[in-house]
Formats: C-alpha cells, sequence, structure tokens
C-alpha cells in the first residue's frame, strides 16, 4: 500500500501571508492587502501603506526555498502559478507570479468549456473591467483574462497549508470577496 508522500517539515510561511482571526466566520485579515487585479508593485498595501522594498525582499519561508507552487481551488488546474528564485523565493516573487498568472489571457477551448452561464457572468466582469479601464478599447480588445474569472472573489486573502508533495513545495493561495469597509458620501 501507498504511504502519503506529504511529510511534515521546519519551513514556515512569511507572516505577511498568514491571517489572524478577524471574528468573522469566514474572513480573516493577512497583513497584505491587495486586490489581483492590480499589480501588487503599485496596489499592495501593508497597514494602508504600499509594501516597501523591504516587504517584498523577505524570504517568502523560513528557510528560504527556490521554488514554490501555489494552488487555488478557484482557479482552472491548467493555470500554474509558480515563484522561483534560486536564491530563495520572496515575498515579491509570490505577488507577481499570481498576479502574472491571473492577467493571461483566457484561451478559446477554455472559454467554450463553460457554460453560457458562467460566460454571462465573466463577460459583465470583462465589461466592468474594460468600462474601468484608462482605455477601454484596447481593454476591450486584448480580451477576456483569467482573473475576469474570478467574478467578485479578487482580494488575496492569505497562503496556508505549505506542504512538500512528490518533491515540490506547495501552497494554498486563499481569495475573497472584498470586506474592507467602504466610504459612503
Amino acid at each position: 500500500m501507498a504511504r502519503s508522500i506529504t511529510r511534515t517539515h521546519g519551513v514556515k510561511l512569511n507572516p505577511l501571508f498568514i491571517g489572524s482571526p478577524s471574528g468573522e466566520r469566514y474572513h480573516v485579515q493577512v497583513p497584505i492587502e491587495w486586490d489581483v487585479r492590480y499589480n501588487p508593485m503599485h496596489y499592495a498595501e501593508v497597514a494602508n501603506i504600499p509594501l516597501l522594498s523591504s516587504h517584498l525582499s523577505q524570504f517568502a519561508t523560513n528557510p528560504p526555498i527556490p521554488k514554490l507552487q501555489l494552488v487555488c481551488d478557484l482557479l482552472s488546474p491548467g493555470w500554474e502559478i509558480i515563484a522561483r528564485n534560486p536564491t530563495g523565493v520572496t515575498v515579491q516573487d509570490v505577488l507577481e507570479a499570481i498576479y502574472e498568472t491571473l492577467r493571461g489571457l483566457l484561451r478559446t477551448y477554455e472559454w467554450e468549456g463553460m457554460s453560457l452561464k458562467q460566460r454571462s457572468r465573466i463577460e459583465d466582469v470583462h465589461r466592468a473591467r474594460c468600462t474601468a479601464s484608462s482605455n477601454p478599447e484596447y481593454t476591450r480588445l486584448a480580451g477576456v483574462r483569467r482573473v475576469d474569472c474570478l467574478l467578485s472573489t479578487t482580494m488575496f486573502a492569505g497562503l496556508t497549508s505549505l506542504v512538500r508533495r512528490r518533491e515540490q513545495w506547495q501552497v494554498v493561495l486563499t481569495l475573497s470577496r472584498d470586506f474592507r469597509p467602504r466610504a459612503y458620501y
């Protein structure tokens, strides 16, 4: 009988990726606040200030590892998110890997494999993204991106469950809806 390949280890995730309970049942606040639709180098924050180079240059794990695969049930299995750095994956490497993977264009076979209801919802999100763009026509012509498929579940909600499987480090990427308080005028 085959044994599980998952082993215990001494590798820990950077605290910037780990949430602390907020008291709400389905929401765990993580230090990094970031909507994955936007470039993390310009839009991610910690404690309401932009990410600093001192945050970005921190290793994603302790001790550092050269490759980290992120998995998420909301993403198509073909959308591999892998952060790599021969000297050790950093916070910046992880955030950029997420952003670059999700900003990829949706492929025709992926679109055709979706139900009409899914397509309609994604089209609505794509249309809203185009309207909000500084160049709506260019954005529209560029096409539907993977991030459009997330609908409204676009807030980075942390990394959990660091394990080593089949000689590869894996971590679970969690995304959520935006639970931040809004100012209404």
